[in-house]
């Protein structure tokens, strides 16, 4: 494809769209530019490239073939027309290998494959057909309209010219009986695009669950239907949300079916017009048409979108084909074929997926029921006074959960009920009231919570070849309902954190700068560099905590906060949200059996970032001890500047000293100690260790 855009920007927007592997070529000025890409499934060698073509050897296709493509740019100068047609002969070097070239080669074979504007010269003609002929390449034919390329809205300056095309050897052609290359309808463009279906199948998955769609908002009929089904519903607000959402999915059954009829009948539509005569009136056709099916298409854009989970689509931007992607990309990277148990054993029914995954999680969500060392709390000061606990346990109002749910970005996955925030958000006026008082009502017992906190485990691939648990990234999707009080309950927390959370932490934190500690991070490190003389080295510890949220102990959170001063009803709120969930784990769209667990915290669930800070709160009151009591010596820039110890950022930490063998010491017993009470574990595969230039390398081994 001409992609007119520089190699840069072209490789950001196709991993955009979901196409990890690629060859980009940069435009000329703002012409050119090439791309091509491939999904999963196939193994591509580039044999050449340039301005104008890209080569490559297609080693196993999705069918076991192998063979060869070109993607081809003639140049559009007639002047500069011979080169591209010497660049193809060159390329003519793989006789015994199957070989199509596909692309714009800005030229035409026949006289007839032109309408409208100058005539063609016939030697420009006769030298693309000699090209072709050099290298035993023939015409693939086509289906659909004659033209590829059209220029001119009026019938006096209308051109309409077969530009673009595909050519093949005949092993090509024997490998591929069944191919077919449509000249594909579009209304975007004035080139066509071209689709060449070589008879490969694809890969279907099935949906399993109910998910409300973004894209059903563009039907008028959409709001209509949801103030029907609201209005005819009964029992608590789970129950009349569960029958909408039944309602919804019969509704956009018949809809599908009716919009499918609708956008088939403009594309034949626009294909008649395309081979009638180019009157004004026949082009005044076509651009109604192209409107009609456009709005088809942002229809469906918005639908890719959110089977995406991008958030790159703004008002203006029409990249059907990037969320069509990140849409079926997503099938195919993330549809798991089989998991290893603990011991090796690879597991590939649905069912026994689902055993190793619970028993995976199960250990990790188990507490390991700590008894808790009161010297971690002695260093944490009372600070919540009466007011600000007075301010806590004020009465929850409507403009707080509205205020929650609009802070939620409208199109992130939705919970095990299907219904996103878009939803809540598009048809507030409708069942506005009702969320509200059931929101309000979680907060403050009316309701169970249990019912609305059970939340769904995905699992993201994190490496190309997934075989067990650790390879995949665990996210967690809770309901939106929950979320909201989730959220109602972090607004007001989030207030007060700045007077309880040591200045170390600079994560998550109004009026913080995460940069602030990055900054004294590195202020700290050029020191070190520097540090040359001196009898005193330094040491500087980067912890990296293994399934930090995962391994929380509800009961070390809550004893931080009721150390703090938190009176007891915001606490029982506190553990309310962490203590009523359920998880259940979805592997290729089949819901697993749901289990609880007794500890962790959940990264999609709003009010987790702040409890997490307070779990930190015991790792920053043992170090402060210890540097208080001499055990540790943090770092100084200068006599003058504050002494720093550590440096928090969320669940990663900085920790300095001075370089020896007690300083180490009092150290890992700070932190087996933390561990111990905390469920934390330092993973010291991804911990680093830095030394300042000063301390010899005899004192860095005992150190180590």
């Amino acid at each position: 494809m001409e992609t007119k855009l520089q190699s840069n920007d072209m490789a950001h927007a196709r991993r955009r769209w979901g196409f990890l592997s690629g060859i980009d070529v940069s435009s000329r000025g703002r012409s050119g530019g090439l791309c091509l890409a491939w999904k999963d499934g196939c193994d591509v060698v580039l044999r050449s490239f340039s301005n104008n073509h890209i080569d490559v050897l297609i080693s196993k296709d999705i069918d076991g073939h192998c063979w060869r493509f070109t993607g081809f740019y003639g140049a559009p100068e007639e002047s500069l027309r011979e080169n591209s047609w010497n660049l193809l002969r060159s390329l003519d070097n793989c006789p015994n290998v199957p070989w199509v070239v596909l692309g714009d080669f800005n030229e035409i074979l026949i006289s007839t494959e032109k309408v409208g504007g100058r005539l063609r010269n016939p030697r420009q003609m006769n030298a693309f057909q000699d090209a072709l002929n050099d290298c035993l390449l023939s015409d693939l034919g086509y289906k659909g309209r004659w033209y590829t390329w059209e220029k001119g809205k009026f019938s006096d300056t209308n051109i309409r010219e077969r530009l673009d095309r595909g050519v093949g050897n005949s092993l090509w052609w024997s490998t591929f009986p069944n191919y077919q290359l449509l000249h594909c309808v579009d209304s975007l463009s004035d080139h066509c695009p071209l689709l060449l279906d070589t008879g490969a199948t694809s890969i279907g998955y099935r949906h399993s669950h109910f998910k409300f769609e973004a894209s059903w908002l563009a039907e008028d009929s959409c709001e209509i239907e949801v103030r029907k089904l609201w209005s005819i519903s009964s029992g608590s607000l789970l129950e009349r949300l569960a029958e909408v959402s039944k309602g919804l999915e019969c509704w956009f059954r018949r809809l599908q079916c009716s919009r499918k009829v609708f956008t088939k009948a403009l594309k034949k539509r626009l294909e008649e017009l395309a081979d009638q005569t180019p009157t004004d009136d026949v082009l005044e056709q076509i651009i109604e048409a192209r409107l009609a099916l456009n709005l088809e298409i942002d229809k469906s854009e918005v639908y890719w979108e959110q089977r995406a989970r991008a958030n790159w689509l703004r008002h203006g931007d029409q990249n059907n084909s990037f969320f069509h992607r990140f849409a079926s990309q997503r099938k195919r990277t993330n549809k798991i074929s089989a998991l290893h148990t603990s011991t090796g054993v690879r597991m590939e029914e649905i069912g026994d997926m689902h055993t190793v995954a619970n028993e995976y999680f199960h250990d990790i969500f188990t507490s390991s029921n700590p008894v808790f060392n009161s010297q971690i709390f002695d260093g944490i000061r009372p600070c919540i006074s009466d007011e600000i606990n007075a301010s806590l346990a004020a009465p929850f109002s409507k403009d707080e959960v509205y205020s929650a749910l609009q802070s939620m970005g409208p199109l992130k996955a939705a919970g095990a009920d299907g219904l996103g925030a878009i939803f809540y958000q598009r048809f507030w006026h409708v069942v506005g009231d009702s969320v509200a008082d059931f929101c309000i009502g979680l907060l403050t017992e009316v309701y169970d919570m249990q019912s609305v906190n059970r939340t769904h485990i995905v699992l993201i691939p994190k490496t190309s070849d997934p075989s067990n648990m650790t390879h995949y990234r665990p996210i967690s999707l809770c309901n939106v309902i929950f979320k909201i009080a989730s959220k109602m309950l972090a607004n007001r927390l989030q207030m007060y954190l700045d007077v309880c959370i040591d200045e170390c932490q600079s994560a998550f934190i109004p009026g913080r700068a995460i940069t602030d500690n990055i900054m004294v991070a590195y202020e700290v490190l050029h020191s070190f560099q520097n540090n040359r003389a001196g009898r005193d080295g330094h040491f500087v510890l980067k912890l990296d905590m293994s399934k930090a949220y995962d391994r929380v102990e509800w009961g070390f959170v809550l004893a931080v906060m009721k150390r703090m001063g938190f009176a007891d009803s915001w606490l029982s709120l506190m553990e309310r949200c962490m203590s009523s969930v359920s998880y259940s784990v979805v592997i290729n769209d089949m819901v697993g059996s749901p289990f609880c667990p007794s500890r962790g915290l959940r990264q999609g669930d709003p009010l987790s970032p702040y409890l997490f800070l307070f779990c930190t709160e015991g790792l920053s009151s043992l170090l402060r001890q210890a540097l208080n009591t001499g055990d540790l010596s943090g770092f100084r820039l200068n006599r003058y500047a504050p002494t720093v110890s550590h440096l928090l950022f969320a669940d990663d930490c900085l920790v300095f000293g001075k370089a020896s063998v007690n300083s180490a010491v009092h150290l890992k017993t700070i932190l087996n100690m933390y561990a111990e009470n905390f469920g934390q574990i330092v993973n010291f595969d991804k911990s680093g260790l830095f030394f300042s230039t000063n301390v010899s390398d005899e004192t860095r081994s005992r150190v180590v």
